[in-house]
């Protein structure tokens, strides 16, 4: 990701993950047991992604509620920006604007959280 600093595409990732953990939780896939095999796991072991994910969005809810909006709608549900602008009532322009600055944002909280 040319041009983005790297703090920035530290958050990005964590919303993927974010995004990945929590449609697997929604799926009632909350361990990996068909890929690795049954064993017997501890229940933090098993409770890692629940945490993960609780964590994350506690992050995401101390940022304003534009930025959680425009993060939610371009990572989680994969809108382009044209779409996200129509849902939001504004231009495709002011998404441009305000998705750097809310991932700045995140960074940063996630920074402080030691989340990132």
């Amino acid at each position: 990701m040319s041009g983005i600093p790297s703090d920035q595409v530290l958050a990005i990732m964590r919303l993927k993950q974010w995004a990945f953990d929590r449609a697997a939780l929604r799926h009632g896939h909350a361990t990996r047991i068909s890929h690795l095999g049954w064993r017997e796991r501890r229940q933090r072991e098993a409770d890692s992604r629940n945490v993960r994910v609780v964590a994350f969005e506690e992050a995401l809810s101390k940022l304003d509620p534009a930025h959680q909006q425009v993060l939610i709608l371009t990572y989680r549900d994969g809108l382009r920006h044209a779409d996200a602008a129509a849902m939001l009532g504004c231009s495709p322009r002011t998404i441009c604007y305000l998705l750097p600055a809310a991932r700045r944002r995140l960074a940063d909280t996630l920074d402080r959280l030691d989340l990132l």
